[in-house]
This record gives C-alpha cells, structure tokens and sequence, in this order.
C-alpha cells in the first residue's frame, strides 16, 4: 500500500475534483465564473479598468488594466495570464492576487482573459497573450507605463503561456523582457515526466489527464506534433529575462517546472527557484488565507520588486 503523502496540513482541507471535458459543463463553468467574478469585483470599486485589446486575427481580447496604488506617470508593467487548464476561466482569487501584485510591487497589471479551448484551440489563445504584451508597449505612454520596464507572468496554463509569449517576444520581436513570473507552470505537453501520473489524484484533482488537457489545447493529440511555443520547454531558452519559477512538491507538473528552470538555468538565464514543500497544484487559489499562500506571494512580490527596481 502506498503511504499518503504528507500535504500540508493547512492545505489539506483542498478538494479534489474531475475537470469538465464536455463543451456543455465547460459553459455552464464559464457561465458561473463570470457571474462570480463579476460580483467579486465589486468590492474593488475603481481599482480595475476594462479594456479590448486588438488581437491578431480581430478578435478584441477581454482584458482588465490595474493600476497600483501610487501617483507615479511611469510605472513598470506585468502581462499576466490566469490558469485553468487552458479551458477555464480565471478564479475570483486571481484577481486578489494581481490586484495585491499592482499595489505591492508597485507595477501596472495588464490581466488577459484570453480564447479558451477547446472552442478555441492553440495557437488562438497564445495569438492573444501575444497581442497583449505587444498593445501594452505600442500604447505604453497613454497608460503610464515604462516600456523599458515589462514582464510577464502567469500561473499553471498561464505560466506556460508566459513563458512561450516570453521567447516569442524575444525571438521574433527582439523585446527584452525584465522577467517571467512562472508559477507552477505547463511547460511541456508532452507529459512524459513522472509527477504527471504520480499526482494525478492529489487535491485539487481527480483523475486528471494531462495528455488529455494538453489535446483540448492543441486540437488535436500530441502525438501528431506540438508546435513552436506551445510546450516551451522545447523552445530556444537562450538569452530569455530572468525567471522565478514556482513549484509544488505534490503537483502534477512539479516535474516540468522543476525540469524548466533547470534547463533556462544551463542557458544562462537567471533563475529564482521555489518549491513549495508539502504544496499542492494551486494552493495559492485554494488556500488563500495559508501561510504557505502568505509565504508564496511574498516571495513572488520580491521578484517583481527587484527586477523592476
């Protein structure tokens, strides 16, 4: 018999759940995300800015502008993309967090709500993550921003989405980017590494497929290819900001992450690595109120504080 493993023990109340994989029960989600981040929205009265940002093909992305808290014309910036498996909408946490971001690391948040499978297969989310960073340099001085001084970020799916708009940005647009706020991040679809199938059943997931997901995302298995930037593990590393990558002992994909930041490491790229020991895949989002979530943003405020510095 295999022994528990030893969660935290204020992350132990975390359920766990089956991800919805029909395109039905993916809209009621989506439908009950939006009405709860609507209402939750309310108590930050002025603090968020609704704005369409032009993509690539015409499709306007949905995004919210937060600016800190200080009177500063010129502020630094982070792009930064929810998770939710690449079909979920952003949890009503995500916006506590970017929120205490702009404040704490005194930066303006440009936070994308990009296209979500499998409606909208890759490369149209990614197309749109894109799109943002590159609106926030083209329109930088209207929104107080410091062009000099961009990063990008995201957590799980939106961690790999960072880290792939962060070598796109840098290989195909020559934009040198201040950093990459990774956290617990999907940096390789092919799902080969051993934590994808040992914790497949650890809070807050339920016989979770990585495979599975990384087809919603891609349209099609990943055995008939993944393409450039969609698995950014296989991309060109060299040169790229330096990175904080987080991840969590008893995560799925604490083994890409950790795999990651090993490999941006052999290409030079300053690393900040933090694993959270005893942590589970979004205890951030989940256990909002625990030291360990407490522990975690402080570290990522950190990063953000001095590369923007």
């Amino acid at each position: 018999m295999t022994a528990p493993l030893n969660i935290h023990p204020e992350l132990q109340s975390i359920g766990a759940h089956r991800l919805p994989t029909n395109r039905w029960a993916l809209a009621a989600l989506q439908r009950f995300l939006s009405a709860v981040n609507s209402l939750h929205r309310r108590k930050f009265a002025s603090g968020f800015t609704r704005v369409a940002i032009p993509g690539s093909d015409g499709y306007p992305v949905p995004a919210w502008i937060i600016r800190p808290g200080t009177a500063k014309s010129s502020v630094p910036a982070l792009i930064y993309y929810h998770g939710g498996a690449f079909v979920m909408k952003p949890a009503p946490q995500h916006f506590e967090n970017v929120l205490r971001y702009a404040r704490e690391a005194e930066c303006a948040v440009v936070f994308v709500e990009y296209r979500l499978a499998p409606k909208h297969p890759f490369p149209a989310g990614f197309n749109d993550c894109h799109a943002a960073l590159q609106w926030t340099l083209a329109n930088a001085e209207s929104l107080g921003v410091d062009r000099e001084r961009i990063a990008v970020g995201g957590d799980s799916a939106g961690g790999g989405l960072a880290a792939g708009v962060a070598q796109r940005a840098l290989q195909e647009d020559g934009i040198a980017l201040r950093g990459q706020l990774l956290i617990y991040p999907a940096v390789d679809l092919e799902c080969k590494r051993p934590s994808i199938s040992a914790y497949a059943n650890v809070p807050p997931f339920r016989n979770a497929s990585a495979l599975s997901i990384a087809a919603t995302y891609l349209g099609h298995p990943v055995s008939q290819g993944v393409p450039r930037y969609a698995s950014p593990i296989h991309g060109d590393l060299s040169r790229l900001a330096p990175a904080y990558v987080e991840i969590a002992e008893f995560d799925l994909l604490h083994d890409q992450g950790n795999a990651y930041a090993q490999a941006l490491t052999d290409q030079g790229v300053a690393v900040e690595l933090n694993e959270i020991q005893r942590g589970v895949h979004g205890f951030d989002l989940l256990a909002a109120g625990s030291s360990v979530a407490k522990e975690a943003m402080q570290r990522r405020i950190q990063f953000l504080r001095r590369i923007f510095s």
